[in-house]
Protein backbone atom coordinates (compact mmCIF):
# COMPACT_ATOMS: atom_id res chain seq x y z
CA UNK A 1 0.00 0.00 0.00
CA UNK A 2 2.79 2.41 1.25
CA UNK A 3 5.31 1.95 -2.75
CA UNK A 4 1.47 2.40 -4.56
CA UNK A 5 1.24 6.35 -3.40
CA UNK A 6 5.06 6.95 -3.55
CA UNK A 7 6.51 8.58 -6.76
CA UNK A 8 10.47 9.38 -6.53
CA UNK A 9 10.94 12.80 -8.80
CA UNK A 10 13.65 15.32 -9.09
CA UNK A 11 12.08 17.43 -6.04
CA UNK A 12 12.01 14.55 -3.65
CA UNK A 13 8.79 12.88 -2.62
CA UNK A 14 5.31 12.75 -4.34
CA UNK A 15 2.30 13.15 -2.76
CA UNK A 16 -1.51 13.10 -4.51
CA UNK A 17 -4.86 12.60 -4.46
CA UNK A 18 -4.55 8.73 -3.34
CA UNK A 19 -1.96 8.94 -0.43
CA UNK A 20 -3.44 7.88 2.51
CA UNK A 21 -3.61 10.39 5.65
CA UNK A 22 -2.51 7.40 8.11
CA UNK A 23 0.32 7.00 5.58
CA UNK A 24 1.80 10.09 5.46
CA UNK A 25 4.42 9.25 8.06
CA UNK A 26 5.72 5.92 7.44
CA UNK A 27 5.88 7.60 3.81
CA UNK A 28 7.62 11.05 4.92
CA UNK A 29 10.53 9.25 6.63
CA UNK A 30 11.37 12.21 8.52
CA UNK A 31 11.48 13.93 5.50
CA UNK A 32 11.87 18.14 5.79
CA UNK A 33 10.34 18.65 2.40
CA UNK A 34 7.38 17.19 0.40
CA UNK A 35 5.73 17.68 -3.35
CA UNK A 36 2.04 17.26 -3.66
CA UNK A 37 0.47 16.64 -7.35
CA UNK A 38 -3.23 17.91 -7.59
CA UNK A 39 -3.48 16.73 -10.32
CA UNK A 40 -5.62 19.83 -11.48
CA UNK A 41 -9.02 18.90 -10.48
CA UNK A 42 -8.60 15.12 -9.28
CA UNK A 43 -7.70 16.41 -5.05
CA UNK A 44 -9.92 19.06 -3.25
CA UNK A 45 -8.92 22.08 -1.12
CA UNK A 46 -10.27 20.58 2.25
CA UNK A 47 -8.18 17.11 1.02
CA UNK A 48 -5.37 19.16 0.41
CA UNK A 49 -5.23 20.87 3.77
CA UNK A 50 -5.44 17.86 5.84
CA UNK A 51 -2.70 16.65 3.83
CA UNK A 52 -0.68 19.12 4.52
CA UNK A 53 -0.90 19.66 8.24
CA UNK A 54 0.08 15.99 8.61
CA UNK A 55 2.73 16.40 7.16
CA UNK A 56 3.41 19.79 9.29
CA UNK A 57 2.59 17.73 12.31
CA UNK A 58 5.64 15.26 10.81
CA UNK A 59 8.05 17.94 10.66
CA UNK A 60 7.99 18.90 6.68
CA UNK A 61 8.42 22.57 6.49
CA UNK A 62 9.30 22.93 2.89
CA UNK A 63 5.78 22.22 0.41
CA UNK A 64 6.10 22.37 -3.12
CA UNK A 65 2.05 21.86 -4.62
CA UNK A 66 2.26 21.32 -8.48
CA UNK A 67 -1.27 21.33 -10.73
CA UNK A 68 -2.93 23.90 -8.61
CA UNK A 69 -6.58 24.36 -9.82
CA UNK A 70 -8.68 26.41 -7.58
CA UNK A 71 -8.37 24.39 -4.73
CA UNK A 72 -9.51 26.43 -1.41
CA UNK A 73 -8.27 26.45 2.31
CA UNK A 74 -4.38 25.94 0.94
CA UNK A 75 -2.20 26.49 3.33
CA UNK A 76 -5.16 27.66 6.01
CA UNK A 77 -3.89 26.56 9.37
CA UNK A 78 -0.80 25.26 8.42
CA UNK A 79 1.66 26.35 11.54
CA UNK A 80 4.81 27.73 11.32
CA UNK A 81 7.15 28.66 10.05
CA UNK A 82 7.46 26.77 6.75
CA UNK A 83 7.53 27.72 2.67
CA UNK A 84 4.93 26.91 0.44
CA UNK A 85 5.26 27.16 -2.92
CA UNK A 86 2.04 26.80 -5.02
CA UNK A 87 1.96 26.23 -8.98
CA UNK A 88 -0.98 27.66 -10.36
CA UNK A 89 -4.48 29.02 -9.36
CA UNK A 90 -4.87 28.91 -5.63
CA UNK A 91 -8.75 29.14 -4.54
CA UNK A 92 -10.82 30.97 -2.00
CA UNK A 93 -9.87 30.80 1.71
CA UNK A 94 -5.95 30.04 1.00
CA UNK A 95 -3.57 31.30 3.13
CA UNK A 96 -5.46 32.30 6.16
CA UNK A 97 -4.75 32.30 9.84
CA UNK A 98 -0.90 31.68 8.68
CA UNK A 99 1.70 32.39 11.13
CA UNK A 100 5.48 32.71 10.03
CA UNK A 101 5.05 31.07 6.55
CA UNK A 102 6.06 32.11 3.33
CA UNK A 103 4.32 31.28 0.47
CA UNK A 104 4.98 31.93 -3.18
CA UNK A 105 2.39 31.08 -6.05
CA UNK A 106 3.60 30.96 -9.85
CA UNK A 107 1.88 30.30 -13.60
CA UNK A 108 2.79 26.83 -14.70
CA UNK A 109 1.95 24.61 -17.63
CA UNK A 110 -0.63 22.07 -16.76
CA UNK A 111 0.08 18.36 -17.85
CA UNK A 112 -2.05 19.52 -21.34
CA UNK A 113 0.30 22.25 -21.82
CA UNK A 114 -2.86 24.79 -20.92
CA UNK A 115 -1.52 27.58 -19.04
CA UNK A 116 -2.32 28.67 -15.75
CA UNK A 117 -1.60 31.92 -14.47
CA UNK A 118 -0.56 32.14 -10.89
CA UNK A 119 -3.85 33.83 -9.62
CA UNK A 120 -5.26 33.56 -6.56
CA UNK A 121 -9.19 33.84 -5.89
CA UNK A 122 -11.37 35.59 -2.97
CA UNK A 123 -10.36 36.17 0.98
CA UNK A 124 -6.91 35.02 0.24
CA UNK A 125 -4.77 35.47 3.71
CA UNK A 126 -7.45 36.22 5.72
CA UNK A 127 -6.15 37.22 9.10
CA UNK A 128 -2.80 35.95 8.30
CA UNK A 129 0.81 36.89 9.44
CA UNK A 130 3.00 35.59 6.87
CA UNK A 131 6.87 36.29 6.74
CA UNK A 132 6.02 37.32 2.91
CA UNK A 133 2.91 36.29 0.54
CA UNK A 134 3.73 36.55 -2.62
CA UNK A 135 1.12 36.18 -5.23
CA UNK A 136 2.46 35.87 -9.19
CA UNK A 137 -0.53 36.67 -10.87
CA UNK A 138 -3.61 39.04 -10.02
CA UNK A 139 -6.21 38.20 -7.06
CA UNK A 140 -9.83 38.95 -6.53
CA UNK A 141 -11.97 40.38 -3.50
CA UNK A 142 -10.41 40.89 0.86
CA UNK A 143 -7.01 39.89 -0.07
CA UNK A 144 -5.19 40.13 3.23
CA UNK A 145 -8.34 41.55 4.84
CA UNK A 146 -8.14 41.67 9.11
CA UNK A 147 -3.70 40.96 8.97
CA UNK A 148 -2.38 42.12 11.21
CA UNK A 149 1.48 42.07 10.31
CA UNK A 150 3.42 40.63 7.30
CA UNK A 151 4.12 41.60 3.99
CA UNK A 152 2.21 40.90 1.12
CA UNK A 153 2.81 41.41 -2.39
CA UNK A 154 0.67 40.41 -6.00
CA UNK A 155 2.44 41.08 -9.13
CA UNK A 156 -0.87 41.72 -11.05
CA UNK A 157 -4.25 43.79 -9.62
CA UNK A 158 -6.54 43.27 -6.84
CA UNK A 159 -10.24 43.30 -6.56
CA UNK A 160 -12.55 45.21 -4.44
CA UNK A 161 -11.94 45.40 -0.31
CA UNK A 162 -8.21 44.79 -0.64
CA UNK A 163 -6.66 45.25 2.78
CA UNK A 164 -9.65 45.57 4.90
CA UNK A 165 -9.12 45.85 8.27
CA UNK A 166 -5.69 45.47 8.43
CA UNK A 167 -3.95 46.12 11.68
CA UNK A 168 -0.78 48.16 12.56
CA UNK A 169 1.65 44.99 13.88
CA UNK A 170 2.14 42.28 16.21
CA UNK A 171 4.34 44.05 18.70
CA UNK A 172 7.94 41.64 19.30
CA UNK A 173 6.96 40.99 23.10
CA UNK A 174 4.08 39.40 22.31
CA UNK A 175 5.70 36.95 19.85
CA UNK A 176 8.06 36.50 23.17
CA UNK A 177 5.27 35.16 25.13
CA UNK A 178 5.78 31.27 26.02
CA UNK A 179 2.92 29.28 27.32
CA UNK A 180 5.23 26.23 27.73
CA UNK A 181 5.59 26.79 31.34
CA UNK A 182 2.30 26.05 32.40
CA UNK A 183 2.67 22.18 30.44
CA UNK A 184 2.34 19.82 33.72
CA UNK A 185 0.98 22.68 35.92
CA UNK A 186 -2.77 21.88 37.39
CA UNK A 187 -5.66 24.28 36.96
CA UNK A 188 -5.05 25.30 40.69
CA UNK A 189 -0.85 25.99 39.91
CA UNK A 190 -1.78 27.86 37.54
CA UNK A 191 -4.21 30.90 38.78
CA UNK A 192 -1.50 30.73 41.85
CA UNK A 193 1.06 31.28 39.75
CA UNK A 194 -1.12 33.63 37.72
CA UNK A 195 -2.55 35.49 40.47
CA UNK A 196 1.27 36.04 41.63
CA UNK A 197 2.35 37.96 38.57
CA UNK A 198 -0.54 40.04 38.85
CA UNK A 199 0.66 41.41 42.11
CA UNK A 200 3.89 41.89 40.93
CA UNK A 201 2.32 44.08 38.34
CA UNK A 202 0.19 45.77 40.58
CA UNK A 203 2.78 46.45 43.13
CA UNK A 204 4.78 48.05 40.07
CA UNK A 205 2.09 50.26 39.37
CA UNK A 206 1.89 51.53 42.91
CA UNK A 207 5.32 52.44 42.28
CA UNK A 208 5.56 53.89 39.17
CA UNK A 209 2.09 55.86 39.26
CA UNK A 210 -0.36 55.06 36.81
CA UNK A 211 1.45 57.14 33.63
CA UNK A 212 4.59 55.91 33.91
CA UNK A 213 3.45 52.20 33.91
CA UNK A 214 1.46 52.76 31.36
CA UNK A 215 4.02 54.70 28.86
CA UNK A 216 6.44 51.21 29.86
CA UNK A 217 3.59 49.05 28.12
CA UNK A 218 3.04 51.55 25.26
CA UNK A 219 6.69 51.09 23.97
CA UNK A 220 6.51 47.40 24.70
CA UNK A 221 3.51 47.68 22.45
CA UNK A 222 4.44 50.01 19.79
CA UNK A 223 8.23 48.02 18.90
CA UNK A 224 5.98 46.58 15.97
CA UNK A 225 6.06 46.12 12.33
CA UNK A 226 2.71 46.97 10.39
CA UNK A 227 1.89 44.91 7.24
CA UNK A 228 2.71 46.09 4.07
CA UNK A 229 0.81 45.27 0.78
CA UNK A 230 2.46 45.84 -2.74
CA UNK A 231 0.45 45.94 -5.44
CA UNK A 232 1.47 45.67 -9.31
CA UNK A 233 -0.75 46.96 -11.09
CA UNK A 234 -4.19 48.58 -9.96
CA UNK A 235 -6.16 47.92 -7.29
CA UNK A 236 -10.41 48.13 -7.16
CA UNK A 237 -12.90 49.80 -4.47
CA UNK A 238 -12.33 50.67 -0.89
CA UNK A 239 -8.76 49.75 -0.96
CA UNK A 240 -7.94 49.60 2.69
CA UNK A 241 -10.88 50.17 4.06
CA UNK A 242 -11.02 50.73 8.34
CA UNK A 243 -7.31 50.27 8.12
CA UNK A 244 -5.75 50.58 11.55
CA UNK A 245 -1.51 51.55 10.70
CA UNK A 246 -0.93 49.13 7.27
CA UNK A 247 1.39 50.45 4.63
CA UNK A 248 -0.18 50.43 1.20
CA UNK A 249 1.14 50.54 -2.37
CA UNK A 250 0.29 50.64 -5.95
CA UNK A 251 2.92 50.58 -8.30
CA UNK A 252 0.77 50.71 -11.29
CA UNK A 253 3.64 49.31 -13.92
CA UNK A 254 1.15 49.67 -17.07
CA UNK A 255 0.35 53.61 -16.12
CA UNK A 256 -3.04 52.78 -16.25
CA UNK A 257 -4.97 56.35 -16.04
CA UNK A 258 -7.20 55.46 -13.01
CA UNK A 259 -5.12 53.25 -10.84
CA UNK A 260 -7.39 52.73 -8.08
CA UNK A 261 -11.06 52.69 -7.91
CA UNK A 262 -13.56 55.02 -5.83
CA UNK A 263 -13.85 54.67 -1.50
CA UNK A 264 -10.13 54.70 -1.40
CA UNK A 265 -9.17 54.00 2.58
CA UNK A 266 -12.43 54.53 3.88
CA UNK A 267 -12.10 54.95 7.51
CA UNK A 268 -8.94 54.37 8.10
CA UNK A 269 -7.70 55.22 11.54
CA UNK A 270 -4.16 54.99 11.31
CA UNK A 271 -1.39 53.79 7.97
CA UNK A 272 -1.46 55.12 4.93
CA UNK A 273 -1.19 54.19 1.34
CA UNK A 274 1.07 55.31 -1.58
CA UNK A 275 -0.41 55.10 -5.20
CA UNK A 276 1.66 55.76 -8.52
CA UNK A 277 -0.25 57.91 -10.68
CA UNK A 278 -3.56 60.06 -10.90
CA UNK A 279 -5.60 60.14 -7.65
CA UNK A 280 -8.64 62.66 -7.79
CA UNK A 281 -10.13 63.66 -4.37
CA UNK A 282 -13.63 62.25 -5.80
CA UNK A 283 -11.89 58.93 -5.30
CA UNK A 284 -11.35 59.06 -1.99
CA UNK A 285 -13.11 57.36 1.08
CA UNK A 286 -14.21 58.86 4.45
CA UNK A 287 -11.82 60.51 6.41
CA UNK A 288 -9.15 60.40 4.77
CA UNK A 289 -6.63 63.51 2.51
CA UNK A 290 -4.03 63.22 0.66
CA UNK A 291 -0.76 64.62 2.24
CA UNK A 292 2.92 65.63 0.96
CA UNK A 293 5.48 62.81 0.24
CA UNK A 294 8.56 62.90 2.83
CA UNK A 295 12.06 61.77 2.50
CA UNK A 296 11.46 59.13 4.71
CA UNK A 297 8.38 58.02 2.34
CA UNK A 298 10.96 58.22 -0.81
CA UNK A 299 13.42 55.91 0.82
CA UNK A 300 10.35 53.65 1.99
CA UNK A 301 9.12 53.30 -1.54
CA UNK A 302 12.79 52.74 -3.22
CA UNK A 303 13.12 49.68 -1.04
CA UNK A 304 9.64 48.58 -1.66
CA UNK A 305 10.29 48.68 -5.63
CA UNK A 306 13.24 47.10 -5.02
CA UNK A 307 11.73 44.08 -2.89
CA UNK A 308 9.18 43.47 -5.59
CA UNK A 309 11.14 43.37 -8.56
CA UNK A 310 13.96 40.46 -6.58
CA UNK A 311 10.55 38.68 -5.95
CA UNK A 312 8.84 38.94 -9.27
CA UNK A 313 11.50 39.30 -11.85
CA UNK A 314 11.41 36.53 -14.71
CA UNK A 315 8.28 35.05 -13.36
CA UNK A 316 6.04 37.25 -15.09
CA UNK A 317 5.04 37.44 -19.16
CA UNK A 318 7.13 38.88 -21.36
CA UNK A 319 5.40 41.86 -21.59
CA UNK A 320 5.08 42.48 -18.01
CA UNK A 321 8.71 41.98 -17.67
CA UNK A 322 9.89 44.77 -20.15
CA UNK A 323 7.21 47.02 -18.31
CA UNK A 324 8.63 46.29 -14.58
CA UNK A 325 12.54 46.35 -16.43
CA UNK A 326 11.86 49.95 -17.61
CA UNK A 327 9.88 51.51 -14.60
CA UNK A 328 12.97 49.59 -12.25
CA UNK A 329 15.54 51.98 -14.91
CA UNK A 330 13.97 54.96 -14.37
CA UNK A 331 13.99 54.46 -10.91
CA UNK A 332 17.68 53.93 -11.50
CA UNK A 333 18.16 57.39 -13.52
CA UNK A 334 15.43 59.67 -11.23
CA UNK A 335 14.55 58.72 -8.20
CA UNK A 336 12.95 61.59 -7.60
CA UNK A 337 11.22 62.13 -10.62
CA UNK A 338 10.19 58.31 -10.28
CA UNK A 339 9.08 58.76 -7.17
CA UNK A 340 7.08 62.36 -7.82
CA UNK A 341 4.34 60.55 -9.25
CA UNK A 342 2.90 58.51 -6.37
CA UNK A 343 0.19 60.34 -4.00
CA UNK A 344 0.40 59.90 -0.46
CA UNK A 345 -3.05 59.24 1.03
CA UNK A 346 -3.33 59.70 5.04
CA UNK A 347 -5.99 59.50 8.09
CA UNK A 348 -7.98 63.30 7.82
CA UNK A 349 -6.54 63.88 11.22
CA UNK A 350 -3.04 63.27 10.38
CA UNK A 351 -0.39 65.73 10.93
Amino acid sequence: MLEATKKEIENGLVFDSATPLDDVKDLLNNSRSLTIDCGVTKMTGSRLNDLMKVARAEGVDDFTLLNVCGQNLIGTGVSGPAKIDVYGLMGNHSAAFIDKIELNTYPTFFPNQVWCPGDAQVAIANTSNPTELNIGGSVDDLFASYCPSGVFRVAGQGGNRCGLRTGAGIPHVWREIDYSEFEGMTGDEIKEDLLYKYQLRKAKLNSLGFQKFLLEFKKKIEDRKPPVIVFGRRVRDYFMEYAQGTIGVILNIYDAPSPVGYYICSGMTAGKAFIRGDVSHDRLGSNVKLSPMTDENREFLDGQILGFYKTFSKRLTDSYQEKLDGFVERLDKNRDEALDHFVKIVPIDSE
